[in-house]
Parts: C-alpha cells; structure tokens; sequence
C-alpha cells in the first residue's frame, strides 16, 4: 500500500467547455509540477505496482482538482497491488495532507457494510432474508399495508415503502445522532407505510437503521459489536468504528459545504444507515475482501433482488449510472462500452461525499471521499472514478 499527496488547488472548479479545457491545462502543468515534486521519493512497497500508480495518480489528481474540496482520498485496487492516494488539505488551509489514516465519514457507504453483516447471519442460518420485521422486532407489532407484512429483504433493498426520513432532525442533536431505536419505533408505530412493501424501491435511511435493529435482535449483540465482528475485525479495519477515540477523532478531516461540519462523536444510532467513520487504509482492506470472495458470503449482498424492470418505480438510485437492479445496499449497473458492470454505493452528508464501487470478477474497485458537500461536482467525481475504474478492470 502506497500513501501520496499533491498540491492543494484552492481555486474553485471551472464550468463550461473553455473553463473545462483550461482546467485540464491548469492541472496538467500542476501535475507535472507534482511529478516532479515526487521525484526521488522512496520506493514503491511491492504491493503498489507501477502500472496501478500510472492509471491512478493523474486522474486522481484530476478528480481532486474539479471537486474543489479542500481534500480528497482516493483507494485503488487491482488484483494483489492497492494504492491509497491523499490530495490537499485535511482542513483547508491547515497544510496537512491527507493519507492512509485520515478519518472520514462513510455516511450512506455504511449500508454496505451494514449488509455484508446482513448476509453472514444469513449465511449461518441466523436469520432469513424472507424473515418478517416483526420477527426480529422485540416483541413490537409491526404495522402492515397491502397483502404481506415487511421483510428484511425489503429493507436491505430499499423497498418496504418507508420514506428517506422520518423527519427533520431536532436543531440540538449532533448530526447521525437521530433517530435513536426508541425514536424510529415509536415514529413507524404512528406513522402508515407510503406503499405496499416490495411493490417499488425509494431511498430510504430509516429502514437501513431498523434493519440494523433486527440484525441485533437476531444475533442478541448490539449492532456496533455484531459489525466489528463479522466485518470490520476479520478484515482488520481497526480504525471503521461508530465510537472515535480522542486519537481518533484529532485525524478526522474537517468537513465543508452544505451544513458543514459536525462534531465528532458517538454515532450508533444511525450505525447501519451512515454513522460509520473509517479511513483509507481500512477502504482499501475492505475492497479487498469484497473482490477476494466471488461466491461466498459477501456474494449474497452483490446479487440483484430487485430489477428495475420489474418495478414500477425506483427513485434515487442513479448517481453512479444507470441502475439495473439493487443488490443488499448495493446499486447493480449494466456494463455500458468500456465500462464493466458496476456494483456500488455514494454517500453524503457532514461535510462529506464517498463513494465505493468494484466490478466483479475483474479484481479491480475504487473508493473515492472529498470533505466537501456539494452534489454539482460529486457527478464528475463519480464519472472520473467509474472511468478509472474501466480503465483498471480491462480483462
């Protein structure tokens, strides 16, 4: 694994066909001033090959420089070489580069995360993806619209007719700290489905987090404890965590944009639906363990559930490209030209955007974060890394 970093851009993006080709000068003759910055740096460890370094390190600066994020952190993963790459600032104006160990927010990237724990309890018969809500409810009755109740497949693919959010967070409450597990039942008890479960899949973050609750249930540990255990210990992922520590929280990058940044504190309320922070090193573990296991557990969250032909309606899934179909989390795009098929995920929120997808059996994925919230340049950050993407999966 190989950390490196460029000059910060604190220009803002250009817009338009001329500012979008003097952009391109711009970063070309700032990535050779940065190539030759790099010159006679210590070598590469054996895992970061020279071709990976040659597909990433430009268009990874070309990413970074159209974000205008203070910072940005790209992971590269091709068969057994990886590379984690820092562009920037961790806090604008503060010359700290990000690296490997930066903290981040995942946000709705944690969902994946959330689902491959989902599927090892599937996989040792703990639960079934047929299972009611209600049956892993506590003892709670679980409301009921049209003619089946809601399933943990229904959850975990976006389609048990709950809304996005259950409200607007209270102005006192650190973001990712509501709606607690007392909060969100109490909502779902008061409040009717929008439809019936199954029919039509629209996004939503409360149903992840009521997922995360059955998954407790299921297990009889407490949701943070279940994911360090069946997902983020066994890949060694020591800093993806919902409870930062001081030392932790003192490498978190600061967040900007819309909201701005929030504190850094316990988020286990909202741990299955965005709470997660994580960093670098541990995105590029976890690529890893996601393209190092075809057929095996984490195979059952890649499959797709629910076509989009087969609904007639599928609302907030096209970010990364179109959607052909929903996995447990993940969002399934067709391969399109030189594109490969896409499994992948975006998050945002707290001054942050991600962004993780990998194409089957190619070996190869990409992970993206900027601390910076804007939804205009996060549609090229996704296309720049769905086209660096294609450009690692060519076999």
């Amino acid at each position: 694994m190989s950390v490196r970093h460029g000059p910060p851009l604190d220009s803002p993006p250009a817009t338009g066909p001329r500012a979008g080709r003097l952009s391109w000068l711009r970063l070309a003759v700032a990535g050779l001033s940065f190539a030759l910055l790099a010159h006679g740096a210590a070598a590469d460890p054996p895992d970061a090959d020279a071709a990976l370094r040659e597909a990433v390190e430009f268009p990874g600066y070309v990413l970074f420089g159209e974000s205008g994020a203070p910072g940005l952190v790209l992971v590269a993963v091709r068969g057994a070489s990886s590379l984690v790459l820092g562009y920037g600032e961790t806090e604008r104006g503060n010359g700290r580069a990000p690296d490997g160990r930066s903290l981040f927010r995942l946000n709705s990237v944690s969902k994946v995360l959330a689902t491959e724990a989902l599927a090892s309890l599937v996989a040792e018969g703990r639960l079934r993806l047929t299972d009611t809500l209600a049956r892993h409810a506590g003892g709670r009755a679980v409301q009921q619209v049209g003619p089946r109740p809601i399933t943990l497949l229904d959850l975990a693919t976006y389609s048990a007719g709950l809304p996005r959010e259950i409200g607007d967070a209270p102005a006192d409450r650190a973001p990712r700290t509501w709606p607690t597990r007392s909060e969100r039942w109490r909502w779902l008890d008061g409040n009717p489905l929008r439809w019936a479960p199954g029919t039509m899949a629209a996004y939503s973050n409360v149903g992840f987090d009521l997922l995360g609750d059955a998954m407790e249930e299921a297990s009889g540990q407490a949701y943070p404890a279940l994911l360090r255990d069946r997902v983020t210990a066994p890949a060694g992922m020591t800093d993806t965590t919902v409870s930062p520590t001081e030392e932790q929280c003192a490498r978190l990058m600061t967040g900007t944009g819309l909201g701005g940044a929030g504190p850094c504190v316990d988020t286990a309320a909202t741990a299955a639906s965005g709470g997660l922070y994580s960093t670098g090193d541990d995105m590029r573990r976890w690529l890893r363990r996601n393209l190092g296991d075809p057929e095996g557990t984490r195979a059952l969250s890649h499959a797709v559930y629910r076509p989009r032909q087969a609904m007639p309606i599928a609302a907030g899934f096209d970010e990364a490209a179109p959607m052909s179909g929903l996995g447990l989390g993940w969002v399934i795009s067709d391969a399109a030209g030189t594109r490969p098929l896409l499994v992948a995920k975006s998050g945002a929120g707290v001054g942050f955007m991600s962004y993780v997808a990998f194409a089957p059996g190619r070996d190869a994925g990409v992970f993206v974060v900027m601390n910076r919230l804007d939804f205009a340049p996060f549609a090229g950050l996704v296309a720049g890394a769905n086209a660096l993407l294609a450009s690692l999966a060519t076999r």
